[in-house]
């Protein structure tokens, strides 16, 4: 009997343990969010208030990505995998570069609304334009399954609602994100399909959006657009 009563206590316990666990995770994803994005900021301050380009290709015909660019403002700190996300050796499908990180930046912020970077003292509603989000490994099905096997990894954030495996929901159903003004939220995604999106400018999640708050040109006249 007192085996079973200590077999008990075992198993009930193990929820707690998880739960925990979960939260661990939870939490270390939005410090290397929080981190990551004042290495941004830090970056944006040498470079007139840019950020860098998501890739770019090098004279021995490579290529170095946004996480390369911030390797001085990063030190040694180990911030770029999500413990509930993990990227492992994650390679480009396209460009076939090797990128190793949880996370992928706006790419608004780069030769989207014009050439070159934009510059993000013009983003009128910053707490409400999404900085990074979490992508890593495809999944293979659905934005709420485990990395896929695959190595193919996305480095910049475009919309879940286009792109819904690419930007997975890691935390029970919810993803860690952090928008310009470095606040950090762990946020339900609004659309994992096109339907009733906006994916240029749409509601990301909660009170974030893709890009200014969901209003072009920061006229909030009227409703944001989803």
């Amino acid at each position: 009997m007192a085996i079973v009563a200590v077999m008990a206590v075992i198993a009930g316990g193990i929820p707690t343990i998880r739960w925990r666990s979960y939260q661990l995770g939870r939490v270390r994803c939005q410090t290397n969010l929080r981190r990551l994005s004042m290495a941004l900021l830090l970056y944006a301050q040498d470079h007139d208030y840019r950020f860098p380009p998501p890739d770019y290709r090098t004279r021995n015909m490579g290529y170095r990505t946004w996480v390369d660019l911030l390797r001085m403002y990063i030190d040694r700190q180990r911030i770029l995998e999500c413990p509930w996300n993990p990227v492992g050796e994650g390679k480009h499908r396209e460009k076939g570069f090797s990128f190793r990180s949880s996370y992928a930046l706006n790419a608004r912020f780069w030769d989207h609304f014009f050439p070159g970077p934009f510059p993000i003292e013009n983003v009128e509603l910053p707490e409400g334009t999404v900085l990074l989000v979490e992508a890593g490994r495809r999944r293979t099905g659905s934005p709420f399954d485990p990395p896929g096997t695959a190595p193919w990894i996305t480095h910049t954030y475009w919309d879940t609602g286009a792109d819904p495996t690419a930007y997975p929901s890691p935390h029970d159903r919810r993803m860690n994100i952090v928008a310009l003004d470095g606040h950090i939220q762990t946020i339900t995604v609004a659309h994992y399909g096109p339907a009733n999106h906006d994916a240029e400018y749409g509601r990301l999640g909660g009170g974030v959006f893709n890009w200014n708050g969901g209003f072009p040109n920061g006229d909030t006249s009227g409703p944001p657009r989803e």
